[in-house]
């Protein structure tokens, strides 16, 4: 029988801590293993423990090496081993705070992992405070705001940073009641996930089998990602802006401050004529959008497909008015079409910088 791993992430430190000592408490022949990065040494710490105490304390250096690589990386040589030697059952697994869980997830749920390494992962869960997630989503705190950048090139917001793990959770488990919070989550969270409460969760229930890769992997594919089927409620709603005609280049970036702004939560995909066969990526919050070549389409239709969330304010105009007026500015016209694909590869759509060449 394989040893259960579950990967933990949130941005409190706190919560993390809380729900380690649970799990170890409440389940014997548990053990945590523990990442944290140290921006000051430029290092990556792994501290793999128990109920008995600490069995390994190391750390690498971070300068040759992205943040991810190296979870990856080092989850895998402290794990080595440890499935076949049954001295557990079970392993939680905590990446950096604010670091989403694919970096450890990923590398472990490949196929041939269980059979070499004896270990399989049970699921990918994410810890929220529902009194604060509103505002932490749609705010515009950076993270090195309150100490928890992973590093001096960290920029991202609070609100970009929690979107991630919230997308890619197959289990949410929040603190605290605030309606408007949960309907948050409800909204954000993906395709088949389930959400609980910390306080509620039982130790066997966090280890419950439940991730499923390929599910987990579209949750945070814009190719593939499904909407929400959260109802609005509580103030909160969802708008789903979509065409399959590419975008007009010089006027989506006209059109980007107008999209991305205001208290407004949205991720997607977008074509643009002059890069027909590039995955255009799409990710704001609190008032700040990156875009990104995301590859190929793989066999998907090209498309453009934006999600927002946000919340209704009775103070100020309704975004969606805003967005919808935005969004419709931005699709080719039929004669900007008809000019055929031969006139846009010749066109500088000036996206370099965020797209490549």
């Amino acid at each position: 029988m394989s040893v259960s791993v579950v990967v933990v992430s949130t941005l409190d430190p706190v919560l993390r801590e809380v729900t380690a000592l649970s799990a170890l408490s409440e389940l014997p022949r548990t053990a945590v293993l523990r990442f944290d990065v140290r921006p000051d040494q430029g290092e990556l710490r792994s501290v793999f423990s128990d109920t008995n105490g600490v069995i390994e304390d190391s750390s690498i250096p971070m300068d040759q090496t992205c943040m991810g690589c190296a979870v990856r990386d080092e989850t895998l040589r402290a794990l080595d081993g440890v499935g076949h030697r049954r001295a557990w059952d079970r392993i939680l697994l905590l990446p950096p705070i604010t670091a989403d869980a694919t970096a450890a997830s990923r590398p472990l749920a490949q196929p041939d992992v269980e059979r070499v390494m004896g270990i399989r992962v049970a699921g990918v869960v994410a810890v929220v405070d529902a009194d604060t997630v509103a505002d932490d989503i749609m705010g515009r705190a950076r993270l090195s705001d309150r100490a928890l950048a992973l590093g001096s090139a960290d920029c991202r917001t609070v609100g970009e940073a929690l979107s991630a793990l919230i997308a890619h959770a197959d289990l949410l488990l929040t603190v605290g009641g605030d309606a408007t919070g949960l309907t948050v989550i409800d909204h954000l969270r993906g395709a088949g996930s389930e959400r609980g409460s910390l306080y509620d969760t039982s130790g066997a229930s966090l280890f419950a089998p439940r991730h499923h890769p390929v599910v987990a992997d579209s949750r945070i594919d814009p190719r593939r990602f499904l909407s929400s089927v959260a109802p609005d409620a509580n103030g909160v709603w969802s708008l789903e802006l979509a065409t399959r005609r590419p975008l007009h280049p010089a006027r989506f970036v006209d059109c980007i401050a107008d999209l991305g702004s205001g208290r407004v939560r949205s991720t997607g995909r977008f074509v643009l004529p002059t890069r027909m066969d590039t995955v255009g990526v799409w990710n704001g919050a609190g008032g700040r959008v990156c875009i990104g070549n995301g590859g190929g389409w793989s066999g998907f239709l090209p498309s453009t497909r934006l999600v927002f969330t946000g919340i209704h304010d009775d103070r100020i105009h309704d975004d969606r008015d805003r967005l919808r007026n935005a969004f419709q500015q931005v699709p080719l016209t039929d004669a900007e079409w008809a000019l055929g694909a031969e006139h846009w590869q010749h066109t500088d759509d000036g996206l370099t910088a965020w797209l490549g060449s």
